[in-house]
């Protein structure tokens, strides 16, 4: 199993792991090259626009199954529950003390799994 964009199926991926991270430094003890949140939202949800259309659109460009859009629409919507009660330019700090977090991390993990289960 293939997707046509392989490329932008990383980028999705590389943002599902910064979500998932659960060890969150001071900002100013970043690593600058891992991405940043900043970083993961846009790929995930700008670049896709799954805040706007189904994920399952994406099956064979993207995404590989509705398993992997399921997974995806999952993330997204727990991401649009953060971004609506902080504010899109709200600090990293706050979006990872948001109550929603924890699910955040758990669902973009479950997600970046599902992708991978055919990489192997």
């Amino acid at each position: 199993m293939e997707a046509n964009w392989p490329g932008r199926r990383q980028d999705v991926l590389n943002a599902l792991d910064v979500l998932a991270a659960k060890v969150r430094s001071a900002e100013s003890d970043r690593d600058q090259t891992t991405p940043t949140l900043t970083d993961a939202v846009h790929w995930l949800i700008d670049d896709t626009f799954w805040d706007v259309r189904d994920p399952a659109e994406d099956i064979g460009a993207l995404l590989l199954d509705e398993h992997e859009a399921n997974a995806i629409r999952s993330v997204v919507a727990s991401v649009e529950v953060i971004a609506r009660r902080q504010g899109a330019t709200a600090s990293d700090a706050l979006w990872f003390d948001d109550p929603e977090w924890p699910l955040v991390t758990s669902r973009a993990a479950r997600a970046a799994s599902e992708l991978r289960r055919f990489a192997r």
